[in-house]
């Protein structure tokens, strides 16, 4: 089997775009060249030009490939290197919050185990990237090794490959010459701190980077089933269908779902979200712990249950109190309360204006009533009653409507608002009451 086949085997599949071009190279090869060059006969003293010209092209283009491939094992080398910093960081902090937990003998939380958790697997991607990075850095070397092998055959020379490998791969900054191991050291020691203090107090074995072919052998990560589509045809594309040709599609009829369901779905759960939203202000809210018994079964009691609530177990957690924005009361020194009080402010707010609207409505409406039983023509009586009628209704309901907002508040009114609002209403409800007396005895 030919290397340019087994290249890409070689390599690391998933970064086969910054490969070294190997066919294109030995192609360019081929096409400016015939093979054992070096056979013919030459003039004494008279450098073949045509050689000179493309040796020097050929250069140029090996060492932009190398710069090419350089570039992307650096960048990716400080990547891995970077991640490492920042979850060396994460481990520390958490870490020590855990030492502060046992130090008073509080248990570990669940969020901290998944923690423990999502970080093994979060350094263990960075350790399977040092292993792809020594394995792709092998077959670009190697790849480099065997072109030059081939410009000598079909050549000759060994101009080209003795300074290829003097300027550009015997340079120390060259990726073949950049070395693995205090990245290997440093996820090596990441990995052994975090399972070391892990809650079961053994993790896996780490695995040796350098060795190849290595497996995971941390926590493995089940990839879920794709969920069949619910119609589909025979090609992948229409334009694979040459000519008259047919195809066929095929409806499941046991599918529960349609064509067209998701785009459905999308725009009712859009146009749902305003009532949602109104839903959310106008309802009370609750915690957990208030419908939980107070007597349990279980090892967990409430006031437990109380405190892991509080536990957050992240960096607000820790703040101080004097950051808490204006306006908003510390129920308990937690930072969710303030979402709680914004919502119960924009539920007690548009309480407030619907009470003001709606008794502005009610006396807007028992003013017109009025008027027209003041002013009403004897000729005209019919409709001048039946206009004060749907008056006295429409301010009744408002009046009614107003006293709902009222009772929907939780807010705590003072007596003197109290006392306002009620005179309000009752007035209302006399003032209504005297021009129904009034439209009956004209009846």
């Amino acid at each position: 089997m030919k290397y340019g086949e087994t290249f890409q085997a070689q390599s690391v599949p998933q970064w086969a775009p910054y490969n070294v071009d190997y066919n294109e190279l030995k192609n360019l090869i081929k096409v400016h060249t015939t093979k054992d060059q070096a056979q013919a006969i030459a003039i004494p003293g008279q450098a073949d030009s045509h050689l000179e010209r493309f040796e020097a092209l050929f250069f140029n283009e090996l060492s932009n490939q190398h710069d090419r491939v350089d570039l992307f094992v650096k960048s990716k080398a400080d990547e891995v290197h970077r991640r490492l910093q920042y979850l060396q960081k994460l481990v520390v902090k958490l870490l020590a919050r855990c030492a502060d937990s046992a130090a008073i003998g509080k248990p570990m939380s669940s969020k901290r185990r998944e923690k423990f958790a999502r970080y093994d697997i979060q350094i263990e991607r960075c350790g399977e990237d040092i292993r792809s990075l020594q394995r792709f850095t092998a077959a670009q070397r190697m790849a480099f090794h065997k072109i030059l092998k081939k410009y000598k055959k079909w050549t000759g020379s060994r101009a080209l490959g003795e300074r290829f490998n003097d300027e550009i791969l015997g340079n120390p900054k060259s990726f073949v010459r950049r070395d693995f191991e205090p990245l290997s050291s440093e996820y090596t020691s990441l990995i052994n701190t975090l399972r070391a203090s892990s809650p079961d107090g053994s993790g896996p074995e780490t695995p040796s980077i350098s060795r190849r072919g290595s497996r995971r052998q941390s926590t493995q990560i089940q990839t879920q089933p794709q969920t069949p589509q619910g119609y589909w045809n025979e090609y992948d594309h229409g334009s694979e269908v040459e000519g008259n040709e047919s195809y066929t599609i095929y409806i499941n009829p046991d599918e529960e779902s349609f064509p067209g369901s998701k785009t459905f779905a999308y725009v009712f759960a859009e146009v749902k979200k305003p009532f949602g939203k109104v839903k959310e202000w106008l309802s009370p809210k609750s915690s957990p712990g208030e419908r939980q018994p107070l007597i349990t079964n279980g090892n967990e009691s409430y006031f437990n249950e109380q405190r892991s609530t509080i536990d957050t177990d992240d960096d607000g957690a820790y703040a101080s109190s004097s950051d808490f924005p204006t306006g908003y009361a510390a129920h308990y020194a937690t930072f969710p309360s303030v979402r709680d009080q914004k919502h119960s402010q924009a539920r007690e707010m548009l309480l407030n204006q619907t009470m003001f609207g709606s008794f502005g409505a009610s006396l807007l409406f028992l003013l017109i009533a009025a008027i027209l039983v003041a002013t009403g023509k004897k000729k005209l009586r019919v409709e001048v009653d039946a206009g004060v009628i749907v008056g006295i209704v429409a301010s009744l309901c408002f009046n009614m409507a107003a006293i709902g907002a009222v009772l929907g508040r939780q807010q705590d009114l003072g007596w003197l608002r109290r006392s306002l609002i009620a005179v309000t209403f009752v007035s209302i409800c006399i003032f209504n009451g005297m021009l129904l007396v009034i439209v009956a005895s004209t009846l």
